[in-house]
């Protein structure tokens, strides 16, 4: 985020106030070419500057109007005042310090009287307060009014230094001319070198931290110092990288938040901001911004309410985004409080990010509280709004992902035929619970039908209809069975005896209790599943619950108790381990492979809503993209080093799912999709609209100066 001054202009004074901008104002295909103009004006004005010359504007300057915002000038110049004073005085630091002063006369001003112009600025490097009053009462010639203005830019630009070229630098890796058009020669070594060599030097400095938090705090100053190094270092290295940048690291870096000495960038929204949010979104540097991840920080993980601390989730998601798929474009926020008052400054901050990034932006919620997360969800998409939930929907998609992964090794039963029982009943299992319906549709159930295949058990037992103990949300009454049902597996019993009365064919825990999975519960399911569809038949065991230390039960032990009958996937990463059969590698149920392409998807397609169906498509294209070693491995989703590959999978499938179900999806990012309505039924169109969406996928590889 680059600090740049602007003067704003009112009848009877000038301000000159801190705003966040960037002077070459970057778009998604480089610098805007008027940014580009207004350097080669400063080039001028400095050159006036060293000569004494005075700065001949062309006829368009001169009669050029004030912005649309602001009051324009009157015309007539009330002063001797020169452009050649203005230009000493503020190259030189100065307003016109010593200069004649301008003179009142403009309409409401209280009196005639001049004032001198004497506010001066600090010196680099020092403190400044937010707004200086340098008393011109009326700017009346137009072209002096631009020519402050872009004076002031000019200012602004000593200001930013060093911490613009660092936002726009590759290092070394930075082309000759980039360094010429932006001065940088001097500021490194002269020899230019290749990405890679940038890359490699980073990863070295990486081998040199012991903990894992240390190597976060080297990668945030990577990040903030050469973006395509710190995204092409992620790229080539995410089995290693990923649980630094997201969890399990990630919930450290939260706890320690306020300690770190470089904290990445997000924007912060504070309830004592209410009613100016509008004025902290225009602050955001990015003007194309394309996702916005946003959390009020009261669900972090595992840790429970960390307030601001929470920040370092969005930041993660921000760059899981670009490293998978999106292009860059993802804007980290976070705000809190209760009730009306909450909704309120909610709703500002919507609002605020349509106003200036568009109808079309996708916003994407994390980490919120269950007394917000699907409430905030309902109302948002009722409103027309692109958003989606993470914990509930991309959590699910991975889930149902799973599902389809696992339907693809021979023993699993059937998808028509399969039990689900939930252990736990938050918004993952609530979330996948819903999906699970849409997908048991799209094989033909009805809706209430497909209910009957899904059970959920909380902290209080079974859940249904009129349980005494322990009550019931809206979200856990959609799948609440009768009474009458739960007579199989009585409300008090345990989780062992559930499974023994209800003989589920797929177990999935999202309730963060360690070990809740036990050796006789994993037997139970295994035996069920085999009396039920025969001895060849297997289970499905998903431990969505993270870090590892709350695991429900590690892979080695579901594979262990099952006889190596069972399926396994986990919410954290568990290593690869040995068996008589080869080697396994545990899959890993992570959103991460699912959020990036929905996102990219949305983009690429003009998305107006984030729908089931949408998400469906997503968990499909996860389940497809399982490569044959894989699957040999009993792997039932891809692998996490391959998220960008898995991301234009998922961003393919999801855009064509919008193309065919939403008529009335805004303008495309891409021309070339494919006409298919079931595109994963097809890999020729699959790849055709990959390729499609490739050509707007981030590449470190290839920089946008120009």
């Amino acid at each position: 985020m680059q600090l740049e001054r602007t003067l704003i202009f009112r009848p009877s004074n000038v301000h000159l106030r801190h705003t966040f901008c960037s002077l070459h104002s970057q778009t998604r295909h480089g610098f805007d070419p008027a940014a580009r103009s207004l350097s080669k004006r400063r080039d001028a004005v400095v050159a006036a500057q060293n000569t004494g010359e005075d700065l001949h504007e062309d006829t368009d300057d001169a009669t050029r109007q004030a912005p649309a915002h602001e009051t324009p000038p009157e015309r007539g110049l009330a002063s001797s005042l020169t452009r050649r004073d203005l230009m000493r005085g503020v190259i030189g630091g100065t307003i016109a310090t010593g200069a004649p002063a301008l003179v009142h006369g403009g309409p409401g001003t209280p009196s005639a009287e001049a004032i001198p112009i004497t506010s001066r600025l600090p010196p680099i490097g020092q403190a400044a307060p937010g707004t200086y009053n340098i008393g011109v009462a009326a700017v009346r010639d137009p072209a002096l009014y631009r020519l402050i203005a872009d004076l002031a830019c000019a200012q602004a630009s000593i200001y930013r230094g060093f911490s613009y070229i660092l936002r726009v630098s590759r290092g070394m890796a930075t082309d000759q001319a980039v360094r010429s058009e932006l001065r940088m020669h001097g500021l490194m070594p002269h020899r230019h070198v290749p990405l890679q060599v940038e890359i490699d030097r980073a990863r070295g400095a990486l081998q040199l931290c012991d903990a894992p938090l240390e190597k976060y705090k080297a990668l945030a100053i990577l990040r903030e110092h050469n973006q395509d190094a710190f995204f092409g270092l992620l790229a080539q290295n995410l089995n290693e990288l990923l649980p630094v940048i997201y969890t399990p690291t990630v919930g450290d870096a939260c706890k320690n938040w306020s300690a770190l000495m470089q904290r990445p960038q997000g924007l912060y929204v504070s309830i004592k901001d209410k009613g100016n949010v509008r004025a902290l979104v225009r602050n955001w540097p990015a003007d194309d911004v394309r996702i916005a991840v946003l959390t009020d920080g009261e669900r972090i993980l595992g840790l429970g309410d960390l307030g601001i601390n929470g920040m370092g989730i969005p930041v993660g998601k921000a760059m899981v985004y670009t490293a998978a798929a999106a292009s860059g474009s993802a804007l980290p926020q976070q705000e809190r409080v209760r009730g009306k008052e909450y909704d309120d400054i909610v709703d500002e901050l919507i609002e605020a990010l349509h106003e200036r990034y568009g109808a079309r932006l996708v916003l994407h919620w994390e980490d919120f509280n269950v007394r917000n997360s699907f409430r905030l969800l309902d109302k948002y998409v009722s409103q027309g709004v692109c958003t989606f939930n993470d914990d509930i929907q991309s959590t699910a998609a991975a889930v149902v992902g799973a599902v389809y992964g696992a339907l693809r090794l021979a023993g699993v039963p059937p998808l028509k035929q399969q039990i689900f029982l939930f252990f736990g009943a938050g918004q993952a299992n609530i979330g996948a619970a819903r999906l699970l319906v849409s997908a048991l549709a799209d094989e033909g159930l009805a809706e209430a039908q497909a209910k009957q295949q899904i059970w959920l058990y909380d902290s209080k037992g079974l859940v249904y209809e009129g349980r005494p103990t322990g009550r019931l949300t809206p979200q856990k009454l959609e799948f609440a069975r009768s009474a009458s049902e739960v007579d199989r597996a009585p409300s008090g019993s345990s989780l062992l005896e559930a499974v023994q009365r209800l003989q589920p064919s797929a177990l999935i825990g999202a309730a963060a209790k360690q070990g809740a999975f036990s050796a006789d519960t994993i037997k139970a399911l295994t035996q069920g599943v085999q009396d039920r569809w025969g001895r060849g038949s297997r289970p499905i065991v998903l431990a969505l619950s993270n870090p590892s230390e709350v695991a429900e039960c590690t892979a080695q032990q579901a594979h262990d108790w099952s006889g190596g009958r069972a399926v396994y996937a986990s919410g954290t990463a568990f290593p690869p381990f040995q068996t008589q059969h080869g080697r396994k590698v545990p899959a890993q149920a992570n959103n991460s492979l699912i959020f990036p392409g929905v996102g990219l998807g949305c983009i690429a397609a003009g998305a107006k809503q984030v729908t089931p169906d949408i998400m469906l498509a997503a968990a499909k294209a996860a389940a497809i993209k399982l490569t044959p070693e894989e699957l040999e491995q009993d792997s039932i989703l891809p692998q996490v080093d391959r998220i960008s590959q898995v991301g234009l999978g998922v961003a393919a499938a999801v855009a064509c799912c919008i193309k065919q179900t939403q008529q009335d999806a805004g303008a495309s990012e891409v021309a070339c999709l494919p006409g298919a309505k079931d595109v994963l039924a097809n890999k020729d169109d699959l790849k055709q609209a990959e390729h499609c969406i490739a050509g707007i996928q981030y590449n470190p590889f290839s920089p946008r100066y120009v």
